[in-house]
């Protein structure tokens, strides 16, 4: 019985992932947000080729659209803190045991 109680909801939300999907996928939003960034770049394709025909000074950062994403959050940033001060830790040992040796290797 508490197997059937468990496996339930389980069963639930991957049905509703799952509904969830196949909404986003059928209700075109992503083909949408491409088609976007396709009409965009082509207006700026055609402003570029204005701007030769004029001969205007051209400079690759007007036609270019860079988004930066920041894709950080508390997890990384943790992970990223732990990281750094493990190689620090490492390379004090590390030091200390080439020290030690070095001092073996002169005696």
């Amino acid at each position: 019985m508490k197997k059937i109680k468990i496996y339930k909801p389980i069963y639930i939300i991957i049905l509703i992932i799952y509904i969830s999907a196949y909404y986003v996928a059928n209700s075109g939003y992503y083909e949408y947000h491409l088609q976007e960034k396709t009409i965009l770049t082509n207006e700026l394709i055609k402003e570029f080729e204005t701007d030769v025909k004029t001969n205007q000074n051209i400079d690759i950062k007007d036609y270019l659209i860079y988004e930066e994403k920041d894709y950080s959050n508390k997890l990384s940033t943790l992970m990223y803190k732990l990281s750094n001060t493990g190689v620090k830790i490492s390379r004090k040992i590390i030091k200390a045991i080439f020290k030690k040796l070095s001092y073996l290797v002169e005696d």
